[in-house]
């Protein structure tokens, strides 16, 4: 049976609740997407990040310079995901230039670079790392959340990548509309190329019916919750994607804040002073690996690794006035032992570099 047919087949047996299950299914996993590399001017959004990038990527793979590259990085070690950063590596999006084009954007050498700069490169390296949950993992995440989403909120999630998490959510949950906030152009529009694939897919489900369902029709959510036939109707109006930053997204009006944060560690401080001015009382927060620190959230849930996911999941909720709450202790950033970090280090260009 042809996957059409077979689609058809579902659709018209099972109704409206056979379009939502063919419009679930059909979410693919982003985890191996090819990655896109930066194209970037100097002056333009990610120009720096580019020119400092390269500027390390030469020394990394350099052996003349590979003392340079550990001295550099050493003291800022702890804002390093694993040893290497992951920019530098064959799968980070560094473009590759010709002498000429690094010329062209003001080439700098490493140790042409201040303290400042090369910490905030390490910051935003760490913020473009792509991560997801896989398929299992998020019907975990489902699960337990469940129980805690209010129906007819607004779910936000924020580092939204491929849109696998927003599509899911705006399917499975009684959320009333999802929004994904991506930093990334290329993957903004490859989650609004996903969207687009996934209307179509629902298009035609829909069709496959004998006749249109009444909007007001029953619709059982896959984790206990029911809907009605709006729910996949109105899917286009309800999801929504936006490239841009996280710290400029606009989360006043959030039922829930998702964030795969594994890779957020020195922005967990900062994340959890803007949501905590930015979100209405009760609002969840949901992050990963990191917990947020910030006084002005409660943890509702912890969800342990290997339990929900292979990291540990958290739950908050925003409770109290802010000029009533103590300020905020700063985050415990894992940072390596110097000698260990450097042994293993050296190990790894050597063993990439040969």
């Amino acid at each position: 049976m042809t996957e059409t047919a077979e689609t058809a087949e579902t659709a018209e047996t099972a109704g409206i609740a056979g379009v939502l299950e063919t419009l679930r299914r059909s979410i693919e996993d982003g985890e191996h997407h090819v990655r896109q590399q930066i194209e970037a001017e100097m002056g333009s959004q990610f120009g720096r990040y580019v020119e400092i990038g390269l500027a390390l990527r030469e020394a990394f793979e350099r052996h003349d310079l590979h003392d340079t590259f550990i001295r550099r990085l050493k003291p800022l070690r702890r804002m390093i995901i694993g040893n290497l950063p992951a920019g530098v590596q064959r799968h980070g999006l560094l473009p590759t230039l010709s002498p000429r084009q690094r010329a062209d954007m003001g080439h700098r050498r490493l140790d042409d670079i201040p303290d400042s700069e090369l910490e905030q490169w390490l910051i935003d390296d760490g913020r473009l790392i792509y991560g997801e949950f896989k398929p299992q993992e998020l019907h975990n995440y489902f699960t337990v959340i469940a129980p805690y989403v209010k129906p007819g909120s607004a779910m936000i999630d924020l580092g939204s990548g491929l849109g696998k998490v927003v599509l899911s959510a705006a399917l499975a949950l009684p959320f009333a509309n999802c929004t994904g906030v991506e930093l990334l152009p290329y993957r903004h529009a490859m989650a609004q190329q996903r969207f687009e694939a996934l209307l179509a897919a629902g298009e035609a489900a829909l069709a496959a019916l004998p006749s249109l369902p009444a909007r007001d029709e029953p619709l059982p959510l896959p984790y206990g919750a029911v809907a009605d036939a709006a729910h996949v109707l109105d899917l286009r109006r309800r999801v929504r994607f936006i490239n841009g930053d996280l710290f400029d997204a606009d989360v006043s009006q959030a039922g829930l804040v998702f964030m795969y944060s594994t890779c957020f560690a020195p922005l967990m401080d900062r994340i959890g002073d803007k949501l905590a001015r930015d979100v209405p009382q009760g609002c969840l927060v949901s992050t990963t690996t990191f917990p947020l620190k910030h006084p002005g959230f409660r943890e509702v849930a912890q969800f342990q690794s290997g339990t929900v996911a292979w990291t540990t999941v958290f739950l908050y909720e925003r409770t109290g006035e802010l000029e009533e709450l103590p300020p905020a202790p700063s985050s415990y950033i894992y940072e390596p032992p110097e000698e260990r970090w450097e042994k293993e280090v050296r190990e790894q260009l050597a063993a990439l570099n040969p």
